[in-house]
């Protein structure tokens, strides 16, 4: 329910670093000879000896269109190039696929002044909280030791070539990791940048009592998918108690008491949006959401509530 917003070019490169250290020459190579027979025909550009990092560091929508026309065109294709048929001998992928899918942990764990990788990612996303879910947080604990983890938007299972590609690993909370994974619907990523997230999704609510107080996610396109089959409108139900005290707070505080609290504070010190914060906290940014659990339904009650336009 939140979006995320691309890596710096630093971190990009960071990353990238990590990967080629354990991914040889001849076996990115190998791959891009594999790979462009199934990907889009202007997925590479530039450079040859630079497809492979153009890869990993594809941003989501490339990988989209991509997962797109495997999918409807070139399915029969990928399969051929990344799994072995009937062989129970072996390993279902592909060797120089599985090298792919294989380095995925170790490049994780790997670290840098004594922080992995995997802490790293959440770091360089500034997430503190779930973007699944706007609830649970996912902040580190310590150097190695991720409060998130990683969803791979793309199964690395079903496209092993997208299972180290930085933008299809989204840092999410385990709840949310372990529902998505248990379905093969299509959700909607957060480093898509085609969904319009402040209009696509929004909060609202019915009922005036905690007894009968219900809230409701309006959601369109593959965002549904994200609110019902990840369960994410039954884990919203437990908040009634916040929607409460802002609906109370706001009946509470009319113009009139709103004048009141100036002479008190002192008349003529304070502007109407310096009460707001004092009454309901400051205005809820899109920046704010990453950091603040609930924010995005908060932001939407406020402006339900016309606290703040």
């Amino acid at each position: 329910m939140i979006q995320l917003e691309s890596y710096s070019d630093e971190f990009e490169e960071e990353y990238w670093r990590a990967v080629k250290k354990k991914i040889n020459i001849s076996i990115q190579k190998r791959i891009v000879d594999s790979c462009i027979k199934f990907l889009p025909t202007n997925f590479f550009t530039g450079n040859k000896d630079e497809f492979f990092k153009s890869l990993i560091l594809a941003p989501f929508d490339k990988l989209k269109k991509a997962e797109e026309l495997i999918a409807t065109q070139k399915i029969s294709i990928m399969k051929k190039e990344c799994f072995h048929k009937n062989d129970k001998k072996r390993s279902k992928i592909k060797k120089v696929y599985k090298t792919i899918y294989d380095s995925y942990t170790p490049i994780m764990k790997s670290q840098e002044k004594g922080i992995s990788m995997r802490v790293r990612i959440v770091k360089n996303s500034r997430l503190t909280v779930c973007p699944y879910c706007n609830r649970d947080y996912i902040n580190s604990r310590a150097g190695n030791v991720s409060g998130a983890q990683l969803d791979h938007f793309f199964s690395k299972a079903e496209f092993p070539l997208f299972a180290i590609c930085l933008y299809n690993l989204v840092p999410v909370c385990g709840n949310c990791n372990r529902v998505k994974s248990a379905k093969t619907l299509a959700f909607a990523s957060p480093f898509d940048k085609c969904i319009n997230w402040e209009k696509d999704i929004t909060f609202t609510y019915s009922g005036s009592t905690l007894k009968d107080l219900k809230i409701e996610i309006i959601a369109k396109g593959s965002l549904k998918n994200n609110i019902k089959s990840m369960g994410i409108i039954n884990a919203y139900q437990i908040h009634g108690m916040e929607v409460l005290e802002l609906i109370e707070k706001e009946q509470m505080y009319s113009i009139s008491q709103k004048e009141e609290l100036i002479k008190v504070l002192g008349p003529g010190n304070l502007s109407e949006i310096e009460i707001k914060k004092i009454i309901f906290g400051p205005e809820i940014t899109k920046e704010c959401m990453r950091t603040k659990p609930l924010g995005k339904m908060m932001s939407d009650l406020h402006k339900e509530l016309k606290i703040y336009n």
